[in-house]
């Protein structure tokens, strides 16, 4: 009961932003309407940006005092989660076809590895240290916030690098938010394929819900569906920055003992396996029920709760959108978050444009000019910065035979002012 009354805030505060976003939705003329989840982000950061959200005690540092925190949090996590294992019931087998398939695939299998390799080689001009960069890169090539607290540890990473990646990450999602549909509409992308772009480029994914459903009808359940996909990477990608630390620990401390590298299944979220159970049963439902009432009727509660649910998840966003929290990010991790972003987002839908297009040959190329190009700027950027990083080892060793000769001289060495100055021997 004491937990309800502590959740019940919060919860209440973005089932009303998120009621009065599809409230407004109904009287807006229909050439101005916007997609129901924006219009629900805007009302949140006009709340949280208001002298009305101040007076509340909505701002970032009351956050965990205020009686509204644990109810955001619980919305931001809890009944996202739920509306994603719900929104494996709105999966129709005839949705996804094989050229869809091939393209999830075929984008992480580029997109990853390139966004990692670019963000690396980019830290290096702008002086973002690797941990950081690391966290940068693992927020954007996987699932923003819930990556960069998952890699944090294991890369032993300080609380100020791991707050930096955070608030980089989370500006790049509310510029996905407000830039994505148009581009989508730009390259002609119909809600499906514009969905599943939105769950492979976004960073975090309530973003890439929130997104997917700008897209028009069956968007939000593509973005979902490639998005659990995409956060599957997140266990290989922790299993491959475990065995790298390990690798510098070992050659920076010998003989110091690591612990294992983490399991693959321990990463695996439990809302992930729930989608993929509810997408079996909807495609063993109408194999069994088809068009009878009950199940249809199922299915429309379904659409409407997911519908309610995601714009309440899309007003907690908003009210997450303080300026001031969005502007903290240092100037080098903002444009190091710019780099992997516009990375993973151009490699993605260039993927999905010429897989839709079947340009085999043109896909080939571009998986090995990504990848390959990755690599040989990561390598260029690793010698540069050892050949700058022994530079000055080499000067002082040059500077050591001056420093002899001085310290030889009568002058600074022998008895005198110089010496009785430094109080080595009283005057005679």
């Amino acid at each position: 009961m004491r937990m309800s009354s502590h959740v019940a805030p919060g919860v209440l505060m973005t089932a009303t932003i998120g009621g009065g976003a599809l409230a407004l939705q109904r009287v807006i003329p229909a050439r101005w309407a916007l997609p129901d989840v924006l219009v629900a982000l805007l009302l949140g950061s006009v709340v949280v940006n208001s002298p009305l959200g101040r007076g509340l005690g909505l701002g970032a540092h009351d956050r965990g005092r205020n009686r509204y925190g644990v109810g955001l949090a619980f919305v931001g996590k809890t009944i996202l989660r739920g509306s994603v294992v719900l929104m494996g019931l709105r999966i129709e087998a005839d949705l996804f076809h094989s050229r869809q398939l091939i393209a999830i695939a075929v984008a992480l299998a580029v997109a990853l590895p390139a966004t990692f390799l670019v963000t690396r080689a980019a830290a290096v001009p702008l002086r973002v240290p690797r941990r950081l960069a690391d966290l940068i890169a693992a927020g954007t090539m996987i699932c923003g916030a819930s990556a960069v607290n998952a890699v944090a540890p294991v890369i032993d990473a300080r609380r100020q690098e791991q707050g930096v990646a955070l608030a980089t990450i989370f500006l790049f999602s509310a510029v996905a938010l407000v830039m994505f549909r148009s581009v989508a509409a730009a390259v002609g992308f119909e809600p499906h394929q514009g969905g599943i772009w939105s769950g492979l480029a976004v960073n975090d994914l309530a973003s890439a819900v929130a997104v997917g459903a700008q897209m028009g009808p069956g968007g939000a359940e593509m973005a979902a569906a490639s998005k659990s996909v995409r956060v599957l990477m997140l266990a290989p990608v922790l299993i491959l920055f475990s065995l790298s630390r390990r690798e510098i620990r070992r050659s920076g401390e010998a003989g110091r003992t690591d612990a294992p590298p983490p399991a693959l299944w321990g990463h695996v979220p439990g809302f992930v396996v729930g989608f993929v159970l509810l997408a079996v049963a909807r495609a063993a439902g109408d194999h069994q029920w088809g068009h009878a009432a009950p199940w249809q009727a199922a299915l429309a509660l379904d659409r409407r709760v997911v519908l309610f649910a995601t714009v309440m998840v899309s007003s907690g966003i908003g009210l997450h959108l303080e300026l001031k929290g969005l502007l903290s990010a240092g100037a080098r991790a903002v444009v190091l978050g710019a780099v992997a972003c516009a990375t993973m987002s151009t490699l993605t839908l260039a993927v999905m444009r010429l897989t839709a297009r079947g340009a085999a040959l043109e896909l080939a190329i571009l998986s090995a000019a990504s990848v390959g190009g990755g690599l040989v700027a990561w390598q260029l950027a690793r010698r540069a910065r050892a050949f700058f990083a022994t530079a000055p080892r080499a000067s002082l060793r040059h500077a050591v035979p001056a420093a002899v000769l001085l310290n030889a001289s009568p002058a600074l060495s022998g008895s005198g002012p110089h010496r009785r100055a430094t109080g080595e021997h009283t005057a005679t």
